[in-house]
């Protein structure tokens, strides 16, 4: 008798080992599930964040390229300002020597009225800088009527291809992605144009809004391709990355 209560309480004794080490493993489990999911949750936050602050940096890049286009369009309107004083003031010379080798004798009214280039030369300048002062303003629906006028007037106008790009822009702005569209593709018409590599890049913008991601993806490559070195090539890669994390 003793005997066997001996050795049930050997038994008993030998099964709190195994019990425990039981009951370990599973609060081992249960903190590793935990762990597992905390992690997840982590990563989870840490994608989230990558794609919000790629985001910004697209963002961020544009508005730099805006900025960036208004300062190329002031120089490029002083520019335009300091040759029409030049032209006027060469104007000014010969009439000058006329009248000095005409024995300072001319007709009465003869400098009355500007010659016709030069009043030309002001509407233009003019039509185009209304404008462009809307867009920088934010009216994006007047400027797009004055880029429109302007290309109407003034098709091969001196900045025919920068009212190309900034109607588009306009356009793009009012998610007119067509209209848009037809809008960038003019500028390559202008092989001179300095608003080429934009000009694409927003075609592919475009194509991406209208769902053709074929087409768009084809496009930004070929900024990619065609203008190396450009911020458009930068910004035409991180709209393919974009892409091809939403697997278009």
């Amino acid at each position: 008798m003793r005997y066997s209560i001996a050795l049930v309480a050997l038994g008993l004794l030998g099964a709190q080992p195994a019990a425990q080490a039981a009951a370990s493993n599973k609060e081992l489990e249960a903190q590793a599930a935990v762990m597992e999911s905390r992690l997840g949750a982590l990563e989870q936050r840490a994608n989230q964040s990558l794609v919000e602050l790629q985001q910004q940096i697209e963002t961020s890049r544009q508005e730099l390229r805006t900025l960036r286009g208004q300062i190329e369009e002031a120089t490029h309107q002083l520019e335009t300002l300091q040759q029409q004083q030049r032209d006027l003031y060469g104007d000014l010379d010969r009439r000058l020597l006329l009248i000095e080798n005409a024995g300072g004798t001319a007709s009465p009214g003869a400098s009355a009225a500007p010659a016709a280039p030069e009043v030309m030369f002001a509407d233009e300048a003019a039509v185009y800088g209304d404008a462009f002062a809307a867009m920088k303003a934010g009216r994006y629906e007047d400027a797009a009527m004055g880029f429109q006028l302007y290309l109407t007037k003034y098709p091969k106008g001196p900045r025919a291809d920068n009212a190309s790009y900034w109607l588009g822009e306009a356009q793009y702005v009012q998610q007119d992605y067509t209209a848009a569209l037809k809008s960038f593709q003019s500028v390559s018409a202008f092989p001179e144009s300095r608003k080429l590599p934009d000009a694409l890049l927003k075609v592919g913008y475009c194509q991406y809004e209208l769902k053709a991601f074929r087409n768009a993806r084809g496009t930004l490559q070929k900024v990619i391709s065609t203008y190396p070195d450009a911020d458009a090539a930068k910004l035409a890669q991180a709209r393919i990355d974009k892409m091809n994390e939403e697997g278009r």
